[in-house]
C-alpha cells in the first residue's frame, strides 16, 4: 500500500507501508537496557596482523559490556577468543553482603570494559594486550594460553608494536613508554615524562621504528572549577580542569624522541601555542613529518613540513575560510614523498586533494557530487580508500581511488561502513551496520577494479531473542525550512502496524546534528535505538533530523550555523513539526521534542521560542548557558567578547519567560561538559517566574547520564517514557 502527501509546504513524501502483522509481545525498557544486550554487542577497534593474513578486534559473545580480545583469519576460519575475561576480586560480593554491595558489584561489573588496548608484535606471532591495569601476551596462533607480563601499566593506552623490535610503546597519565615483551622480566621504560595536567594525547613511530613523534597537551594554565560529590559520608569538592570560551585552553607542542632514549626535539609549528594539531604523519623514507594544524576557531589551516633532527619547518600549503565551522580534516603523504594528500572543503564539500609540495596548484581527486567522511592512503594497492556518501546522503560507503584513476565503488550494500585495509592493500576488514542491522564485523576482498565483492561474517552479536521481535526500520524524507526554503534530511521511524489513516503522537529527537544516519541507532554517542524501539512499538513516530550544521550536506549547509547556535537550528526543528503535522497522520498537538547536551540547548529553546507548538519536551544535561561551554565551541560562536550579544541569544536561560510547555530536565552531578550549576541557574529562573517544569538529577552521572551505568540509564529513561506518556497520550491513538 502507498499514499503520498502533496501539500505546498512540504517536499512530496511516498512511504510505502507494508500490511499489519501479527506483533510479538515487546521487550519492556528494562530488559532492553539490561545486560547481555538483546542486540549483542559491538565488535570494536578490528586491526590487522603486519602478515595481513589475520585481524583482531574487541568483541564480547555473550553481548556484555565487557569484551575480550579475538583473532579471525582470511582463510576462512570461525574466529577465536584468546583472552579468557573472567569475574575478578575487585567484582566480588561476599556471601553476606547487604542488598547495596550486590547492586554496586553488579554495577561495577557492567562498566568493566574488559580488554581495553591491544597490538600485534612486530613479528605478527603474538598479540599483547591490557586488561585492568595488567599487561598480557598470547601467540597469534591461539595454541597457547595468555601470559601476564606485568601487574603494573595502569591506564596503558594507544599499544603500538615499534618495527624490526620487540619493543611495544604505549602512553599512560605520566607520559610516553617502552617495554620490552620479550624479555623475562619486562622493565617500563619512560621516554617522556610529563608533570600533573600535562599528557601525551598520541603518538606516531618512524618506519623504521627508531624516532617517535609525539603530540603534547598541557592543561596547567585552564581554571579549575568545582565538581561538588554528595555520596561520600561527607560532601566532597574535587576540581577539574575546565575552561570556558575565551579563557586559556590547552597548550600543545610536538616533539620527536629516538626510541633509545634522549631529550625530545621540539618542532617548530609555527603559530601560538593554543594552535590545534589535527594529525602527525611520517614521510615514506622518514625523513621528514608532516603537521596539520589550524587556529583555535578554525579558520586558518596550515601544513607544516618539518625536519625531526632539528625541528625546523615550512609550510607548503594554506587554506583561510572566515565562515568555517567544522574541521572533518585528513592529511598524508604519497608514498613518493613529494606531495601530499588531504580532505577539504575549499569548495562545495569535503573533497580529496593533492597538493604538490613544491607550491604548483592542489589537484581536486573527486568530483564533489558527495562528501567524503575520511580517508586511508593504502600503498600496497595503489590508492586511497575514503568514504563517502554518493549513493544516498544518509549512507557512508567505501570508495577506492587508484593513483592517477577513477573512483570505483567497494559496496552496493546501503548503510554505514567502517573499513581498515590490510598491510598487502588485499582485504577490508569492515564494522558495517543500517537502520535494520546490528553493527557486525565482515572481511572482504578488496577489489581495486570496483564492484561489490561478498564479504564474510566474523561476528553474529545479537542474541536469539532479537529475532523473534518485528522491530522497526526507518525511512528517510526532506522538508523545506519554513522560513528560507532550504532542504532539511531526516530520518522517520513508523510503528511497525502503521496505519497511515490513524493519528498518531510523534517525538523528534533524540536531537542533535548529524543525526540521520543508516546505521543502527542512528547517532551512536548515546543507546537511544532501543528506547526509539520501545517508543515506537508503544504507538510513537519517531523523527531524527540533521539539523543545520550537519555533514553531507554541503559546506553551506554546514555554515548555516555560524554563530547561531539556537537560531536557524530551532528552525530546522519548527520546520519538522509543519511536516508531521502536513503528512495527515501526525496529530500536531502531540508532538514531542528531546535531546541531550547541545540537544538538550535545542530542547529547551525550541520550547522557548516556540511556545504551543511542542507538547511536553525532555532536556537531558541541557547545554543552556553557552558562556560556560567548552572552548570548542568558539569554532562556531568565535570569541565571547566580541560576540556577546550572540553568546546571548544562543543561551536558554535568558529566555525562561518564554517557557509555557511540559518541561523535563535530567542532569548528572558528576557532569564536567555541561555544568549542573547552569541547569540548576535556569530552574532558579523558572521558578521565579512562576512556570512549572520537573527535574530528575542523577548523583552518580557524568555528562553520559545515558552511557554510564545500567540502573540509571533504566531510571532516565523510565522518566522520560512517563513524561511523554503524560502529556502525549500514546494511548490515545485514533
Amino acid at each position: 500500500m502507498k499514499f503520498v502527501t502533496l501539500l505546498s509546504s512540504v517536499m512530496v513524501s511516498t512511504v510505502v507501508v507494508a500490511a499489519p502483522t501479527p506483533i510479538a509481545s515487546p521487550p519492556s525498557l528494562e530488559r532492553l537496557y539490561s545486560l547481555p544486550w538483546v542486540i549483542g554487542s559491538t565488535p570494536e577497534k578490528p586491526a590487522w596482523s603486519p602478515d595481513s593474513r589475520h585481524v583482531a578486534f574487541l568483541w564480547s559473545e555473550a553481548g556484555t559490556n565487557t569484551r575480550d580480545l579475538w583473532i579471525a583469519d582470511t582463510a576462512g576460519h570461525p574466529a577465536v577468543r584468546l583472552s579468557p575475561v573472567a569475574a575478578t576480586a575487585a567484582f566480588t560480593v561476599p556471601a553476606n553482603a547487604d542488598r547495596q554491595v550486590a547492586l554496586q558489584a553488579t554495577a561495577a561489573r557492567e562498566r568493566d570494559p574488559g580488554v581495553t588496548s591491544f597490538t600485534f608484535t612486530a613479528a605478527g606471532d603474538a598479540l599483547v594486550y591490557t586488561r585492568q591495569d595488567a599487561l598480557y601476551r598470547v601467540p597469534t596462533a591461539g595454541s597457547a594460553p595468555a601470559t601476564r607480563l606485568m601487574a603494573t601499566v595502569a591506564g596503558a593506552h594507544e599499544l603500538t608494536a615499534v618495527p624490526t623490535s620487540t619493543l611495544i610503546a604505549y602512553t599512560d597519565a605520566h607520559g610516553l613508554k617502552l617495554v620490552d615483551t620479550a624479555a623475562s622480566a619486562p622493565v617500563v621504560r619512560t621516554l617522556v615524562h610529563v608533570p600533573d595536567d600535562v599528557m601525551v594525547e598520541s603518538f606516531r613511530l618512524s618506519p623504521d621504528g627508531r624516532q617517535i613523534a609525539f603530540l603534547e597537551a598541557d592543561t596547567r594554565a585552564i581554571p579549575e572549577r568545582i565538581i561538588p560529590d554528595y555520596l561520600g559520608a561527607e560532601t566532597q569538592a574535587p576540581t577539574i580542569r575546565r575552561a570556558f570560551p575565551g579563557e586559556p585552553s590547552e597548550r600543545y607542542r610536538v616533539g620527536v624522541v629516538a626510541t633509545a632514549g634522549g631529550d625530545p626535539v621540539w618542532m617548530d609549528l609555527d603559530g601560538a601555542p593554543d594552535d590545534l594539531v589535527f594529525s602527525i604523519a611520517w614521510s615514506p623514507d622518514g625523513r621528514h613529518l608532516l603537521v596539520d594544524r589550524s587556529d583555535l576557531y578554525i579558520k586558518h589551516r596550515w601544513l607544516r613540513v618539518l625536519d625531526p633532527s632539528t625541528g625546523t619547518g615550512r609550510t607548503p600549503y594554506e587554506e583561510r575560510d572566515a565562515a568555517n565551522v567544522t574541521a572533518e580534516w585528513w592529511a598524508d603523504w604519497a608514498p613518493d614523498g613529494r606531495s601530499v594528500f588531504l580532505t577539504s572543503d575549499r569548495d562545495a564539500d569535503y573533497q580529496l586533494w593533492q597538493i604538490p609540495l613544491n607550491g604548483a596548484e592542489p589537484t581536486p581527486l573527486t568530483d564533489g557530487r558527495a562528501a567524503v567522511f575520511s580517508a586511508a592512503v593504502v600503498p600496497a594497492a595503489h590508492g586511497i580508500l575514503y568514504i563517502s556518501n554518493r549513493s544516498q546522503p544518509e549512507d557512508r560507503q567505501p570508495y577506492f581511488l587508484p593513483f592517477g584513476g577513477q573512483p570505483v565503488a567497494l559496496s552496493q550494500d546501503p548503510g554505514y561502513h567502517e573499513p581498515i585495509a590490510s598491510p598487502d592493500g588485499q582485504w577490508l576488514a569492515e564494522i558495517d551496520s543500517s537502520d535494520g542491522t546490528p553493527p557486525e564485523l565482515y572481511l572482504r576482498r578488496l577489489n581495486v577494479r570496483g564492484g561489490s565483492e561478498p564479504a564474510r561474517r566474523v561476528t553474529h552479536s545479537p542474541l536469539p531473542e532479537y529475532e523473534q521481535y518485528p522491530w522497526a526500520v526507518a525511512h528517510y524524507v526532506d522538508f523545506p525550512n519554513v522560513h528560507d526554503g532550504t532542504l532539511v534530511h531526516a530520518r522517520l521511524t513508523l510503528p511497525p502496524d502503521f496505519d497511515p489513516h490513524r493519528h498518531y503522537p510523534a517525538i523528534i529527537g533524540s536531537v542533535y546534528s548529524n543525526t540521520a544516519h543508516n546505521r543502527f541507532g542512528g547517532r551512536i554517542y548515546h543507546p537511544t535505538w532501543a528506547l526509539d524501539q520501545y517508543l515506537v512499538r508503544h504507538g510513537y513516530v519517531i523523527m531524527n533530523v540533521d539539523i543545520s550544521g550537519s555533514s553531507g550536506h554541503g559546506k553551506g549547509f554546514r555554515q548555516r550555523i555560524r554563530e547561531d547556535y539556537g537560531g536557524v537550528d530551532v528552525e530546522d526543528l519548527y520546520s519538522a513539526t509543519r511536516y508531521l503535522a502536513a503528512t495527515g497522520y501526525i496529530d500536531e498537538k502531540r508532538i514531542g521534542l528531546w535531546g541531550s547536551s547541545y540537544g538538550g540547548l535545542l530542547t529547551t529553546m525550541s520550547l522557548m521560542k516556540h511556545p504551543g507548538t511542542y507538547a511536553a519536551g525532555v532536556a537531558g544535561a541541557p547545554a543552556t548557558n553557552v558562556f560556560h561551554a567548552e572552548t570548542g565551541e568558539m569554532r562556531t560562536m568565535m570569541d565571547p567578547v566580541s560576540r556577546a550579544e550572540r553568546y546571548r541569544a544562543a543561551s536558554p536561560f535568558l529566555y525562561s519567560d518564554g517557557l509555557q510547555d511540559p518541561l523535563l530536565f535530567i542532569h548528572g552531578m558528576r557532569d564536567d561538559t555541561v555544568l549542573l550549576k547552569d541547569t540548576l541557574t535556569l530552574a532558579q529562573r523558572l521558578i521565579l517566574a512562576d512556570k512549572n517544569f520537573e527535574m530528575a538529577v542523577l548523583p552518580d552521572a557524568p555528562h553520559g547520564w545515558d552511557t554510564q551505568g545500567l540502573a540509571q540509564t533504566r531510571y532516565a529513561f523510565r522518566r522520560l517514557v512517563e513524561f511523554f506518556d503524560r502529556y502525549l497520550k500514546p494511548d490515545a491513538v485514533n
